[in-house]
């Protein structure tokens, strides 16, 4: 059963309690009520769930419920930090990243400095609160060890590490390298670095560009793509958009996080196909809000179905969902200043509602960068998604450039180049408020109004829990 944080735990219970009529002394009789109006109903109904879904999106302190913290993962394996561990060789992550250019290219080094304990594997299989490993078969079994074993990776504070380049199999970098900035308090660097002798940007294509650390174990490489000064960028989410999670409903997204084998929203490998091969100088960049020690399970996914391009991974000292949603702001207005004459193409879905925030702040604040947002609409497909999303921050983007779809196939024949970013063929019903999930479950898309008191009171407990996973 999904472990759930105290704090959401009485909450629920206190939604269940508000949902609830009081016990009170037996009335004397009085004549029968009027009916009350159906919309009446279905506005107690959104009053009860608004308040439900800003109380717990206060209230939840990790992604998907049982996602361990660093701390957990340290108490787990009997460490404090990094430096606990002499016996244990450093290790590097290069999270796939970009370049700009200016003369000559500057590149971007990401990643995290690390160690990787020995670890039992019943331990390994612990390491998820409520993640249930009864009755795996061996696939499953080797694909919960292989991703909890990359999460068991203690970061390594202030660490100093050298970068290498590389560009087609010969070294950009001579022998002693380039000397990174020391890494923060939990091992993670991000920076900057111009780099001589790589090729110029006269091409119209993204390239490729390889690079590595020193005096790691492990692999310790990464690609960057080189990107050119115009064109169109992709910035797609990763869960629910590229991949089936289900993030919203409880213990499935952790089970197909972490035991099943990863599996693709159909059609959006030949959408971004097409989209690689059609639109001026696309370029890929894939966000995900997956701590960051899993970065080497999604490269694996997405480089062997989708185009390659650089990666955004949720802060390894994350917890809050305001921290979760500036760090999607956070890389936006990074691509956004880092390549400002491109135009970029937003994806995301209504299950996450960071994206629901951040996409509309962008586009608000770089209105001649934007080509189109997309927004897949995943209660619109899938009957388990009784999530409301928030459509309130869409309100003063400027109509036209943003388009909530059900498949990848109402993307495929959009001229994005054109301007057109909506398929006018699939209905809109943009309220600019909250919608969907159970406030959508009678006629007209509001709450049924035969759906009683206390049955709402039982879907929202369920709906809240669900809710928690799609802060994330």
């Amino acid at each position: 059963m999904l472990a759930l944080p105290p704090s959401l735990v009485a909450f629920s219970l206190a939604v269940l309690a508000a949902a609830s009529p009081a016990p009170i002394a037996a009335p004397a009789p009085a004549p029968t009520p009027e009916p009350v109006p159906a919309p009446q109903v279905a506005s107690t109904i959104e009053s009860v769930f608004s308040s439900a879904t800003g109380a717990v999106a206060s209230a939840l302190p990790t992604i998907l419920g049982g996602w361990p913290s660093l701390s957990d993962i340290e108490k787990k394996i009997g460490v404090n930090d990094g430096n606990d561990l002499s016996n244990v060789s450093a290790s590097g992550l290069l999270i796939p990243s970009y370049a700009n250019y200016s003369g000559n290219w500057n590149l971007r080094f990401y990643g995290l400095a690390y160690k990787l304990p020995n670890i039992s594997t019943s331990d390994l299989d612990s390491l998820i609160d409520g993640l249930s490993t009864n009755d795996l078969n061996s696939t499953q079994q080797q694909l919960l060890q292989n991703r909890t074993q990359d999460l068991a990776s203690i970061p390594i504070p202030k660490a100093n590490l050298t970068a290498l380049v590389f560009a087609n199999g010969s070294s950009i970098t001579n022998s002693s390298g380039i000397q990174l900035q020391t890494a923060d308090d939990f091992g993670e660097f991000d920076q900057f670095v111009t780099v001589p002798g790589l090729p110029d940007n006269s091409s119209t294509s993204v390239q490729v560009v390889q690079t590595g650390l020193l005096n790691v174990t492990g692999p310790g490489n990464g690609t960057v793509i080189l990107v050119p000064s115009t064109g169109i960028s992709i910035v797609s989410d990763i869960d629910d958009v590229m991949r089936i999670t289900k993030v919203y409903v409880p213990n499935q997204g952790l089970f197909n996080s972490f035991v099943q084998p990863y599996v693709n929203v159909p059609g959006v490998p030949e959408l971004f196909a097409k989209w690689a091969k059609s639109l001026t100088s696309a370029a890929f960049h894939y966000d995900t809000t997956t701590p960051v020690e899993l970065t080497r399970t999604y490269v694996d996914y997405l480089f062997s179905n989708f185009p390659l391009g650089s990666l955004e991974m949720r802060p390894i000292n994350l917890t809050e969902p305001s921290q979760v949603l500036d760090a999607r702001q956070n890389s936006l207005l990074k691509l956004f200043q880092t390549f400002p004459q491109r135009k970029f193409v937003l994806v995301g879905d209504t299950s996450s509602s960071t994206l629901l925030s951040a996409y509309p702040q962008i586009a608000q604040q770089f209105p001649n960068n934007i080509a189109c947002i997309f927004i897949r609409n995943t209660s619109a497909t899938d009957s388990d998604d009784k999530i409301p999303y928030d459509t309130s921050p869409f309100k003063n983007v400027k109509n036209g450039t943003y388009f909530f779809y059900r498949t990848a196939e109402d993307l495929m024949n959009l001229d994005i180049e054109g301007g057109q970013c909506v398929n006018s063929s699939i209905p809109q019903n943009v309220t600019f408020g909250e919608q969907g999930g159970i406030l959508d479950s009678g006629s007209n898309g509001a709450a049924s109004a035969v759906f009683g008191r206390t049955q709402y009171a039982a879907a929202v407990v369920g709906a809240v829990v669900a809710f928690a996973l799609s802060l994330f």
